[in-house]
């Protein structure tokens, strides 16, 4: 689904609920409804197996919805900031000012050196893809996001700051792909679960392709970067960026599974199960025939 046929729906939905005062994530990944789901996102299942996760939206599609939500005083959400050329936008900063790297939060967040994470550097948001473990690389597995391969993978570790059941180094090989910045300007997000509230943002609709991989858990991270201020007797003064690192909740994922055959199709024993019946009736049949009808 693309993105100009999906945003119809979200201000629709926004529109519903512009009173609501549901707080919406920073940052959250959904899906379009699937078969029995009952709004416009598909729903968020309490439990699930294969892999073991709870308050996981579940789908078999093709398409990924990742929302970015703009805090007040925001001034960028995905990658590294550099502050615009006209000084009027961020007063007391000096255009061209840069916020911290990628390397520098994600040392500072789980430790080592900046050459651990100099592969993040340059990019923009980031979607965490969880594949089952010992999958990643085999032969006949692929997974690629709007047509892009990963631009980093790691069997150990997913650089994820929230250690759900999925995006665990015993449960998953992690794959890592660039989704750029999100757009403050785009129009309002609401909050997938419920599907009630608005806030300024962007909904990046991205479009999945896999071959071989059973299950596929999907997360969001990026920078935020606020611009810091402070009193200075009655003038509110730049005091500089501060740049941290967002995640979606535990509770705002997806995860992919291989479709389940539509209601209808037979199970492999069926056909089975049906030739033996029709194998019996004609040898009933048969020994009645041959049997002819009784002398008196």
């Amino acid at each position: 689904m693309s993105t100009t046929l999906f945003k119809p729906l979200i201000f629709i939905a926004a529109l519903g609920f512009a009173g609501s005062t549901f707080a919406i994530p920073t940052l959250q990944v959904g899906a379009p409804a699937g078969p029995g789901d009952t709004g416009i996102y598909a729903d968020y299942k309490a439990t699930l197996t294969n892999p073991t996760e709870t308050d996981t939206a579940v789908t078999s599609g093709s398409t990924l919805l990742v929302g970015g939500v703009y805090s007040n005083g925001a001034l960028l959400l995905g990658g590294r900031y550099t502050d615009p050329s006209s000084s009027s936008i961020t007063p007391g900063i000096a255009p061209g000012t840069l916020g911290v790297s990628w390397s520098q939060v994600l040392q500072q967040t789980f430790g080592g050196s900046l050459s651990d994470y100099a592969a993040f550097n340059g990019r923009g948001a980031i979607l965490v893809a969880s594949v089952p473990d010992g999958t990643l690389g085999s032969v006949g597995t692929d997974l690629k996001i709007n047509g892009q391969s990963a631009f980093y993978t790691s069997e150990s570790n997913s650089f994820f700051p929230n250690n759900h059941d999925p995006v665990k180094d015993a449960v998953s090989d992690f794959l890592f792909f660039d989704i750029g910045n999100f757009n403050k300007n785009w129009g309002s997000v609401p909050n997938f679960a419920d599907e009630t509230g608005g806030a300024a943002g962007e909904i990046k609709t991205l479009l999945i392709s896999t071959t071989g991989f059973q299950w596929i858990h999907f997360d969001v991270m990026a920078l935020q970067t606020v611009q810091t201020t402070a009193k200075n007797g009655k003038k509110t003064v730049s005091t500089g960026l501060l740049t941290s690192l967002q995640n979606n909740p535990g509770s705002k994922d997806v995860t992919w599974k291989e479709s389940i055959p539509p209601l209808g199709v037979p199970e492999p024993a069926s056909p089975l199960l049906l030739g033996v019946g029709l194998l019996g009736l004609y040898f009933a049949r048969r020994g009645t025939v041959k049997q002819g009808p009784k002398q008196s």
